[in-house]
């Protein structure tokens, strides 16, 4: 806010506050709903309980007012890999419940030095990784007679506070170019650009629309994010696949919140410096997959990759590979570059599939359908490499069934919840 908004520090910090308040309403609700259904203090019910409101909560964060769902417990084991595995099954939620149920059952271990407990917990260990590494050996057994292609990703080292004019524009784009051949010349099938890579709006411009088409055509496809103009009030974010005279696109579905768009605008006229810097983009009219020589390619934009809902609509489509573009310059020097990329990490392995990733200034990366992280590019640095990876049809429980976990935990505890105040209705009546 104080760097991007321009606004005071003062107003900065107030609104860091009110945010954090306004996350940690839904972690009281569930801490209160905790002490309601543990409240005969048996570690069963506490094991059982505790993460199943937990999971309840992460999904109405997921959900309301577009939803935030940031680092949820699970990615904390994004380079645990049999742990991780069983994201194929019940998605990070999955993840963040059995972490929440190994932490509840420890911390009674601890208080009570029930034995009972103490049996319970390796056991319970032993399953998770005795399904994990089964998970990942049957998903090789699946793959390993695909045949491998090869993308190269550039990450450019691009900044959105850089001042372009026409001539630093096409500077830009020789560059890039340029790249894009030398990773064609190293055996690339597409090349990969990030979500930032100059402020030009391509299909409006039949200058810089020729000069892809031409390079598509002659080289080598490209794939990169660029602003998109319709009806001279319609902007979208959207990543553009120039592949000779053919151009597909697909338009960013789920934008982010105050960042592409202002929720309440009208209610937070107190900030009006920054919702008036923040421009409305349009969102994307449907999720759908773009097609590359035979093959479906899932491209969720920069925010996108963090709902799990999205991108396995994506590859229930029939995606063969997620491939996802971002500008993570916004970040600065924090840990948002690395937790964005933990949390791509797990798109890989619910879905069971490689991961593309391109990024202005990092974390770029290769990520197997297992969830390793095969290649990440430093962080703030420019970069360029090959990707092998295969493009893969199978589909997971979590793909093929649905995002039912979650929903399955919130209405267990909205039952439960219901059940418990009925029950208190009935005692008052009959007192």
């Amino acid at each position: 806010m104080v760097k991007y908004g321009g606004t005071t520090w003062i107003l900065g910090i107030i609104g860091l506050i009110a945010l954090a308040a306004f996350l940690s309403v839904f972690s009281g609700l569930a801490g209160m709903l905790i002490g309601k259904f543990s409240k005969n203090g048996s570690a069963h019910a506490a094991a059982f309980w505790i993460p199943t409101i937990w999971i309840a909560k992460d999904l109405v964060v997921e959900k309301v007012f577009s939803g935030f769902p940031w680092c949820l417990a699970g990615y904390s084991q994004y380079k645990n890999i049999y742990f991780s595995q069983l994201a194929e099954i019940g998605g990070i939620h999955l993840v963040s419940f059995l972490i929440i149920i190994i932490n509840v059952l420890l911390y009674k271990f601890l208080k009570t030095k029930n034995k009972k407990v103490l049996i319970a917990l390796p056991v319970i260990l032993l399953i998770i990784y005795g399904s994990g590494y089964w998970l990942r050996q049957r998903h090789g057994q699946f793959s390993r007679t695909v045949p491998w292609h090869r993308a190269g990703i550039i990450q450019p080292n691009s900044n959105h506070d850089q001042v372009f004019d026409f001539i630093s524009v096409q500077k830009t784009l020789d560059k890039l170019f340029s790249t894009s051949l030398a990773l064609k010349k190293q055996g690339a099938e597409l090349v990969i650009w990030p979500e930032f890579t100059v402020p030009i709006y391509p299909l409006q411009t039949p200058h810089y629309q020729d000069q892809f088409t031409a390079f598509s055509q002659r080289y080598v496809p490209l794939l990169a994010g660029f602003t998109d103009l319709r009806n001279s009030d319609n902007v979208f974010n959207s990543v553009m696949l120039f592949n000779g005279n053919k151009i597909e696109k697909y338009d960013k579905f789920h934008l982010t919140p105050f960042g592409e768009y202002v929720l309440f605008r009208r209610w937070l006229f107190f900030v009006k410096k920054i919702t008036d810097q923040i421009g409305d983009f349009t969102a994307g009219k449907s999720l759908h997959n773009l097609n590359f020589a035979g093959h479906l390619l899932a491209t969720p934009i920069c925010y996108e990759i963090i709902y799990p809902e999205l991108v396995r609509t994506m590859i229930a489509q029939g995606g063969e590979i997620i491939v996802t573009i971002s500008n993570d310059s916004w970040f600065g020097k924090s840990a948002a570059p690395y937790q964005h990329l933990a949390m791509a990490v797990f798109r890989s392995i619910e879905n069971r599939r490689y991961l593309l990733r391109s990024t202005s200034n990092g974390i770029s990366a290769l990520v197997d359908a297992a969830g390793r992280i095969i290649y990440q590019s430093p962080l703030h640095k420019s970069d360029q490499f090959l990707a092998s990876f295969r493009y893969l049809k199978n589909k997971t429980i979590f793909t093929r069934w649905g995002y039912l976990f979650p929903y399955i935990c919130f209405f267990l505890t909205l039952g439960n919840f219901l059940w418990m105040a009925a029950r208190k209705k009935s005692r008052r009546h009959q007192s």
